[in-house]
């Protein structure tokens, strides 16, 4: 096809090619053989090495002792065992943005269940472990749904793209094309390009059109393009930059996306009277798709998607290697040379064995009744000699190479410097010192050792989160309200439903405020949403969150688990009724201690009863005591008023001694009772306080009061 037949975006294409195959061949030509090393064909070091390098001197057809393989098939294993799942979190733990989350993360969950995303993540990890780079591409297919379509991903090999040999982010921010070619069947774009099928005949694009394209040379079906009909399918990807509407907040200074109408925005002015509009210049890309050489379809910002839909799988990644063969590396490239030693190594080793079998024989001449029976091979030959031959002479073995006993300490420390360049010993479980261990020990002497390679799967978990950021953007730019509440089986939340709606008034500012509050991080990988909930039930009952055995048998994926949960509530039933029985019993024994304590103070209470009633007898007869000394007092004074009227008839001196004498007796009369009831009161005083002692310690500790310390 002619250059006067390209379009304007073919001649762009064109371009591109000239301005970086000068740069990307080098690598695809190391990243083959990385290939080839890696998946047997060893022998590709021949051209390099000259015919007899990697096999025997005579034959140049070696035998392959592959130890690359079991390397990458122990590091991919390794990645394999453990996945890490991509989860969308809250921002900062945001509590109320938990329902909301949950929800995408979901929906994202179902997404990579149903497209193998994981499997395909290992794929593309492994692949970019032996040559150095792959691409993940994600896209939508609106096939079997127009509305919503379903969102895929594709891994894309080394050979079949090339992009912007200065890009250096792992996020493509940086980068200004990709191309990636595909080579599909008629029956293929059809289905791709329903309309412009009919409108443009493909017999006149050509088919095999890749055998005079002389691109991407190092794709398989460039090797076999004759056998049937392909077309080349181009996807072109150019970054570039549009003007778009945001909504400014004067007083906060947020800034966010507005797609709304000015009926919208005067709307919300009337809310928040602080927002205006204004006009800033953002990244997005243009896509154009080429069958042939031939435009076939181009859209700006596809799938809603202002960034490149595509996620870069490196394993090294020099951005500042000259040479770019060497920028983009594999654990391969480091272990060729030694592969290729090893190989050479033991096939010479087969050389000296098999000369030892059949080193030949030196035969005097007219020795042999028929000098062709010296060529003779094998077990049970026959050699016939003339009568006058001599067989100790005639005849002689001639003496073959002998084998240094060093050559397989030699192959042994060649075969250990490739597992010494890749990683520590402890890699892959070599180094066990004689002696036996646990399957679980040996996973955690394999992990530590995986420790070196720790920036690969560092990479490796970027890129993972990249890949989660675009899938997450993609669901919120295609998937309808009604689309997520079938996948997640319920109402979605308000956030949700404004951010899926595409006729939602507030849907810019509901995906922009997901897109600030949701952040995309590793965690453990399950094959479905209820069965993470149930590790992450299981790991908070772990830390001392009372979680009931019930809830993690209902959110676990295990079979049966109906009469497992029957079994386990009957357990827990007797167990409760046995901690009942073991309560009754106890507050039985409490009771029989209470009323042994009640009759022990009834006792002591009786006691204090007797004390009291003897107290008070004694008080009565104090009372008594006094009242019979007053009567005598008084029985004292009416003899008194008797002896003075007797007086009133004696003389005048008599009378006073009479009078002094009852005076004095008056006195001791007043002293003897002032006594009494002095004494009288501390005894009564005494008994009271006997009483209410014993009354205090009768009580329960509960009633008691409560003593203030000092």
């Amino acid at each position: 096809m002619s250059m006067s037949g390209y379009s304007p975006i073919a001649r762009e294409l064109e371009d591109f090619w000239q301005s970086t195959q000068s740069l990307i061949s080098p690598w695809w030509v190391e990243a083959n053989r990385d290939i080839q090393m890696a998946t047997g064909q060893q022998d590709a070091y021949n051209n390099i090495y000259g015919s007899a390098a990697a096999g025997s001197g005579r034959s140049g057809q070696g035998l392959m002792f592959n130890k690359i393989l079991r390397i990458c098939n122990m590091i991919g294993g390794y990645q394999i065992d453990n996945r890490l799942a991509t989860q969308l979190m809250p921002a900062d733990n945001d509590v109320d943005m938990g329902e909301t989350t949950d929800q995408l993360n979901a929906v994202l969950s179902w997404v990579m269940r149903k497209d193998q995303t994981y499997e395909k993540i290992s794929d593309a990890f492994s692949s970019a472990m032996t040559c150095g780079l792959n691409l993940m591409s994600v896209w939508v297919d609106y096939r079997s749904d127009p509305e919503n379509g379903e969102i895929y991903t594709d891994r894309l090999p080394f050979s079949s793209f090339i992009m912007d040999p200065y890009w250096t982010k792992p996020d493509l921010t940086d980068c200004s094309r990709i191309w990636t070619r595909k080579y599909l069947t008629r029956q293929q774009l059809e289905d791709i390009f329903p309309k412009a099928a009919k409108d443009l005949p493909l017999d006149k694009l050509g088919a095999s059109y890749a055998a005079r394209d002389g691109k991407f040379q190092f794709m398989p079906q460039n090797w076999q393009q004759y056998q049937f009909p392909i077309y080349a399918y181009d996807e072109y990807w150019k970054s570039s930059f549009r003007t778009v509407r945001k909504l400014l907040d004067k007083t906060t200074g947020e800034v966010a996306d507005w797609h709304g109408t000015r009926d919208q925005f005067q709307l919300l002015r009337r809310i928040n009277p602080n927002v205006t509009l204004i006009k800033a210049r953002v990244p997005s890309v243009t896509l154009h798709c080429l069958v042939n050489n031939q435009e076939m379809y181009k859209e700006d910002a596809p799938y809603g998607l202002h960034r490149f839909p595509f996620v870069p799988f490196t394993c090294y990644h020099y951005p500042e290697v000259q040479n770019y063969a060497y920028r983009y590396q594999g654990i391969v490239r480091n272990i060729r040379d030694s592969q290729t030693y090893v190989n050479r190594t033991r096939n010479n080793l087969f050389d000296m064995m098999q000369a030892q079998i059949q080193s030949g024989l030196m035969v005097k001449e007219d020795a042999l009744v028929n000098p062709e029976d010296a060529f003779l091979q094998g077990p049970g030959r026959a050699l016939f000699f003339k009568q006058q031959s001599n067989l100790a002479t005639d005849v002689v073995q001639i003496p073959p190479p002998v084998v240094a006993p060093g050559w397989m300490e030699l192959i042994q420390t060649i075969e250990k410097e490739i597992v010494d360049i890749v990683g520590p010993e402890e890699l892959f479980a070599n180094n066990l010192g004689g002696q036996e261990m646990s399957g679980v020990f040996l996973k955690l002497k394999m992990g530590a050792g995986l420790t070196g390679l720790r920036n690969i799967f560092d990479k490796l978990n970027q890129s993972q989160t990249i890949l989660g950021e675009i899938q997450s953007e993609l669901i919120l730019n295609n998937f309808s309200v009604g689309k997520i509440r079938s996948i997640i089986g319920k109402e979605p939340s308000a956030i949700l439903q404004e951010a899926c709606d595409p006729d939602h008034q507030m849907k810019a500012l509901a995906t922009q405020f997901l897109r600030y509050n949701c952040i995309v991080e590793e965690g453990e990988l399950t094959a479905t949403q209820r069965q993470l909930q149930f590790v992450q039930a299981v790991q908070l009952k772990q830390l001392g969150i009372p979680i009931s055995n019930k809830y993690l048998l209902e959110k676990s994926t295990l079979q049966g688990k109906k009469e497992i949960i029957e079994d386990i509530m009957r357990q827990e039933e007797q167990a409760q009724q046995m901690q009942q029985h073991q309560q009754r019993a106890e507050l039985e024994q409490m009771q029989v201690m209470t009323r042994s304590l009640e009759a022990k103070a009834q006792s002591d209470f009786g006691s204090s009863i007797e004390h009291r009633t003897r107290a008070l007898s004694n008080i009565g007869l104090s009372i008594e005591r006094e009242a019979q000394a007053k009567h005598d007092l008084a029985k004292t004074a009416l003899e008194n008023a008797k002896a003075v009227k007797e007086l009133e008839e004696m003389d005048e001196n008599r009378v006073v001694k009479l009078s002094q004498h009852i005076m004095q007796i008056q006195q001791m009369q007043d002293v003897i009772s002032e006594k009494d009831k002095i004494a009288a009161l501390e005894m009564q005083q005494a008994v009271t306080n006997e009483v209410s002692q014993a009354d205090y310690s009768t009580k329960p500790m509960s009633m008691q009061p409560i003593q203030s310390p000092q």
